[in-house]
């Protein structure tokens, strides 16, 4: 940044003694030209001037040539512009001086000015190249780009809870520090300011940020004693205090990126002179995104809701044979942290966030609020496990729970690498229901504005519950895309129950032994296939699926070789809209190559669930072992499944999101 020393203009038209011989003071920044203009100095009647320096400064014309001094100079034969430069920084105040004498044509005396100068080395300095470690001065400091050979410093939001307050608060709540365990989670500036510990008395170094910045985060100072509040949200300026040493600076996020927020944050260093600011220094930091992690990623914990009465005891003990084969570990909900609410799906996703050198389990909560909604802050939200939601002056529907809501596989479309997958949540078609319902804005906004999984909305509308995961997942599969997407079918169940009646099975039942609250749920495959508004209904129902299929095809880049049909039947729920006409097999839960699937009670040859076989028949090739899991009673009663009653927290992708090429 090159500056105009704040010299005062001399008056030519005034010669008393009193005006021939004047000292001033300024600053020089090492390593920063400063210009002082000797046509404002000069006299009118001044011919030469010689330049003298006491100390190390650098005295160059327009073209960058250093001047000579001590040496008569012809006022018209250098440039009226000279810039001062030092490379060395003072141990002193006023330990430079630079001396200007002009005279006229017979080298007459007519004034001098003396200039006692003082050189500071100041700087702001962050983790510019992404390595852990700051560095000094990185020239592309004050710019972020993405890339594995980006650069520009990198926030995390610090939403986690370090210190149990037993109120829920997590530290983006406080404005202090919460002692060394909190420190894991900010990200650090070091302020550079080398040479004598004060500065002249009308300067000062001030750390500052616009009016949204200071809103999205905190920076504290002295954290040797808790952390003093420099900048937040109630504070856009602050007085970096005085000393000859480097000064330590934490830095928190306050918020993600979201629909009024690119995630962008510029912080500025200032050297001032009466409050004018004559230096600046500037750095950009990016805030982490909250990333979701697919499938395919490997398991750590599985939650489930403990109901009461043991309703849902023996399927819990079935899920932790599931999850123990799967090396993960089963945590099970008591009941005063869900109030007999099932759905541990709806109520959440836990993603991730990072930063170089940092990573923290970010539970994302829905705004269904119910029976769960206390469990992520209660039981989740601690150390190294942060917290966010969003709320909306809108009611929640369905189409705002998280079973609702999913992340594809690592991805590449049309030459667009998505190696973090891409977000998909189901919402409306207009021209289908008048009644539309849609997931909440504040819910898709936040979606997208974390940028690196780049959202597909595709239609659930027209299920009743209205999720996705009634009728999509994502398993494994050893390929060239390594997974393989899984699809309910209609058109599957019917061509395996025509078959069996080809076969003289007609009167084998589905869903035998099992009950509605209404009574027998047996239904014998000939009753079904005989049902002209059941067939009717799934046919309207399959070509909604039909259509997510080609925008699934088209969005994530797959082909009909990519997608598995799994049998499935729906039932009009009596307002258009389809409920599970026996249990969901692709509404599963997916650990590595273990697959906890609804057992749909299909008809039985020799004692062998056809439904069963057939979903083994094409899954087992891919190295994936199939557990049917009685979710009859506890779930499926209840309008959902193994997937909507189970979460998982998984590990992060290895790919740092920082490294991606930008996905906007």
């Amino acid at each position: 940044m090159r500056r105009l020393l704040r010299i005062e203009e001399s008056d030519s038209r005034r010669s008393t003694s009193r005006n021939r011989n004047r000292e001033q003071e300024d600053i020089l920044v090492v390593g920063q030209p400063a210009e002082l203009s000797l046509s404002n100095l000069a006299p009118s009647d001044a011919v030469f001037v010689t330049i003298d320096v006491r100390g190390e400064i650098e005295v160059k014309g327009n073209n960058n040539e250093l001047i000579p001094t001590q040496t008569p100079l012809r006022l018209q034969e250098i440039s009226s512009e000279i810039h001062l430069l030092a490379r060395t920084f003072s141990d002193e105040l006023r330990d430079r001086e630079l001396e200007l004498t002009f005279t006229d044509e017979n080298q007459d005396f007519l004034r001098n000015e003396r200039i006692e100068l003082t050189a500071v080395r100041i700087c702001l300095d962050v983790d510019a190249d992404r390595d852990g470690i700051i560095e000094e001065n990185n020239p592309q400091k004050a710019e972020w780009t993405w890339g594995a050979n980006g650069h520009g410093a990198i926030l995390l939001v610090n939403s986690d809870q370090d210190i149990d307050t037993s109120d829920r608060r997590h530290d983006t709540h406080n404005n202090y520090i919460s002692g060394l365990v909190d420190l894991k989670d900010f990200s650090f500036m070091v302020v550079r300011k080398v040479g004598p510990r004060y500065l002249p008395s009308r300067y000062e170094l001030t750390l500052s940020v616009n009016r949204e910045t200071a809103g999205r985060i905190r920076i504290y100072d002295e954290l040797d004693r808790n952390g003093y509040e420099l900048i937040g949200p109630s504070r856009r300026t602050a007085r970096i205090r005085d000393t000859d040493r480097e000064i330590l600076l934490a830095i928190e996020g306050l918020s993600y990126p979201d629909e009024d927020f690119d995630g962008l944050l510029e912080i500025t260093l200032n050297l001032t002179d009466d409050e004018e600011i004559i230096y600046s220094d500037r750095v950009v930091f990016r805030v982490a995104p909250w990333i979701m992690t697919p499938n395919t990623l490997a398991p750590r914990t599985v939650y489930v809701s403990r109901l009461s009465d043991g309703f849902n005891e023996q399927f819990i003990e079935d899920l932790r044979k599931v999850v123990g084969l799967a090396n993960a570990q089963l945590e099970t909900a008591p009941f005063e942290l869900h109030d007999d609410d099932p759905w541990m799906q709806d109520e959440m996703e836990i993603g991730y966030t990072q930063a170089p050198g940092q990573l923290m389990y970010v539970v994302l909560d829905s705004p269904r609020d119910r029976g769960l909604d206390d469990f992520p802050e209660l039981k989740l939200l601690g150390t190294d496990f942060g917290f966010v939601t969003r709320r909306s002056r809108h009611r929640a529907t369905k189409l705002d729970s998280f079973g609702n809501l999913e992340v594809s596989p690592p991805v590449t479309v049309n030459g667009v690498n998505y190696p973090f997958g891409r977000l998909i949540f189901g919402g409306t078609r207009s021209e289908i229901f008048e009644d539309s319902r849609r997931m909440l804005r504040v819910l898709r906004d936040f979606f997208y504005a974390q940028k690196i999984q780049a959202p597909i909305e595709i239609f659930s509308d027209w299920l009743s519950v209205g999720h996705i995961d009634e009728f999509m997942t994502f398993v494994s599969a050893p390929t060239p895309k390594g997974f393989k997407l899984l699809l309910a079918n209609t058109g599957k169940c019917y061509e395996i129950l025509h078959r069996l009646r080809n076969e003289g099975h007609g009167e084998l039942f589905l869903r035998e032994g099992k009950r509605f609250s209404r009574g027998a749920a047996d239904i014998s495959i000939s009753e079904v296939l005989d049902d002209e508004k059941l067939a009717a209904d799934n046919g309207r129902f399959q070509e909604h699926i039909n259509w997510n299929r080609e925008v699934l095809k088209r969005e994530l880049g797959l082909g009909e070789e990519d997608i598995i049909d799994i049998p499935g039947l729906f039932e009009d729920d009596g307002y258009g809209r389809a409920e599970t006409f026996f249990p969901n097999m692709v509404n599963m839960i997916v650990l590595n190559e273990h697959l906890g699937i609804p057992k749909p009670f299909g008809p039985k040859i020799n004692g062998d669930c056809q439904f069963e076989a057939y979903v083994r028949g094409v899954l087992e090739p891919l190295g994936l072992v199939c557990h049917f899991i009685d979710d009859w009673d506890p779930y499926f009663r209840g309008r959902g499944e193994i997937h909507c009653g189970t979460n998982a927290r998984r590990q992060p992708f290895s790919q740092k999101w920082w490294e991606v090429e930008a996905i906007v």
